[in-house]
């Protein structure tokens, strides 16, 4: 059996880290979605949420 190349141990570390940032992205996104959904209630929260979302995007 060959041992594995230095190309695959970083294509495993590479995978690795990605699915870290994407877990990240995931929970910051669960989290103020959340918190979105606390402070507004029913119709108004898809309101705050687009709200929220175009201010962030835009860098504010």
């Amino acid at each position: 059996m060959k041992a594995p190349s230095s190309q695959t141990l970083l294509q495993a570390v590479a995978i690795v880290c990605i699915v870290g940032l994407l877990a990240m992205i995931g929970h910051k996104a669960v989290a103020d979605v959340s918190l979105v959904w606390d402070q507004h209630s029913g119709l108004d929260f898809w309101k705050a949420l687009a709200r929220y979302l175009l201010r962030n995007l835009a860098g504010g």
